[in-house]
C-alpha cells in the first residue's frame, strides 16, 4: 500500500523520506488513511509505523531503480533528470559509499554481517520455520537458518559463530543457576537472553532476527531457561501462568471483533447516507 502511494504521489526528486517535505508526507499519510480505519488511540503509533515503513520502501525502492538503470515509469521524466543528477554528485557517492563501508565494517574484529538467506526475507525464515517447527522459532534457531550454509553446517563468518557460541554459554550459564536456586526456576527468556549477547535493539533490529526482533519478542512462545528436572510447583506456576496468557488472548480477540464489528457498522452507515445523498 506505502509503496503504491509513493508511486502516485512521487512528483518531486526527494532523495529520501527524511528530505519530504512534512506537508506531503501528511498527504501521502492521508491517503493512506482512506483505505483503513482504526481507533484514535492508536493514531499516533500508526503513524510512527508509517513513517518507519515509508523510509524502507523509498530507500528500497531507489536501490532497484539505481541498480537497473532505468527510468521505472512512475518517475517523470523532468524528476528523473534531476535524480540522476544528484546521484552523480560527489558527495552523495561519498555518503553511498559510507553506508556501505558501514554495513560491511569489521565489527569488533569479527568482519562483516553476512547471512545466506539470499532474496529471501526473515519474515519468510520465520514463517517457515514455524510452519516446521508447529510453533515459533527460538532466536538462535533463526538465527542459524540464515547464518549457517545447509551444505556443511559452516557459519558464513566469525561474528555469527561468536554470537552462536556465546549465546549458548550464556543459556547453560542460566541454567545452571537455575538448577542451583531455591526456588527451583529462573525463567528468562531466550529472546532476551540472545538480545543481551548480541548487544540489544540497533536501528529497530536485533543481530541474526533481522525486523523480525519485534515479532518474536511480542509472541507468546518465549522458551524460558528452567530447571529440566523441574519441581512440581514449578510446572503447576508455568501452566497457570499459560492459563492467564490463554485467558487474555480471549479477552483481546472478543475486543478485537467488536471493534471490528464497530468498523463495519459505521461504514455500513456510511454507504448508506451516500447511497441516500445520491
Amino acid at each position: 500500500m506505502i509503496r503504491d502511494i509513493i508511486k502516485n504521489k512521487y512528483d518531486a526528486p526527494y532523495l529520501a523520506w527524511k528530505k519530504i517535505p512534512k506537508p506531503v508526507r501528511d498527504m501521502w499519510f492521508g491517503e493512506f488513511q482512506k483505505e483503513f480505519r482504526w481507533l484514535p488511540e492508536y493514531s499516533t503509533r500508526i503513524r510512527s509505523n508509517f513513517e518507519r515503513r515509508g523510509a524502507t520502501r523509498l530507500k528500497d525502492m531507489f536501490t532497484d531503480i539505481r541498480k537497473s538503470g532505468q527510468r521505472p515509469n512512475w518517475i517523470g521524466e523532468g524528476v528523473w533528470a534531476d535524480l540522476s543528477s544528484a546521484w552523480a554528485t560527489p558527495e552523495f557517492i561519498k555518503m553511498r559509499e559510507q553506508n556501505k563501508q558501514n554495513r560491511a565494517s569489521d565489527c569488533g574484529g569479527l568482519g562483516s554481517s553476512l547471512h545466506t538467506g539470499g532474496s529471501v526475507p526473515h519474515t519468510e525464515h520465520r514463517r517457515r520455520l514455524k510452519e516446521h517447527l508447529g510453533r515459533e522459532p527460538t532466536p538462535l534457531q533463526l538465527h542459524t537458518r540464515t547464518h549457517q550454509h545447509q551444505a556443511d553446517h559452516q557459519w558464513v563468518d566469525e561474528k555469527s559463530k561468536k554470537a552462536h557460541d556465546d549465546f549458548v554459554r550464556a543459556r547453560e550459564s542460566r541454567q545452571s543457576t537455575s538448577e542451583g536456586s531455591s526456588s527451583g526456576s529462573a525463567h528468562i527468556s531466550e529472546y532476551q537472553t540472545w538480545s543481551e549477547v548480541v548487544g540489544g535493539r540497533q536501528r529497530g533490529r536485533v543481530y541474526g532476527m533481522g525486523s523480525q526482533a519485534f515479532a518474536i519478542e511480542g509472541s507468546s512462545y518465549t522458551s524460558a531457561f528452567h530447571n529440566p528436572s523441574g519441581a512440581e510447583e514449578s510446572v503447576s506456576e508455568r501452566v497457570a501462568a499459560l492459563t492467564r496468557e490463554i485467558e487474555e488472548m480471549k479477552r483481546v480477540q472478543s475486543r478485537e471483533i467488536e471493534e471490528m464489528r464497530k468498523v463495519q457498522n459505521e461504514m455500513q452507515t456510511e454507504l448508506q447516507s451516500y447511497r441516500a445523498e445520491k
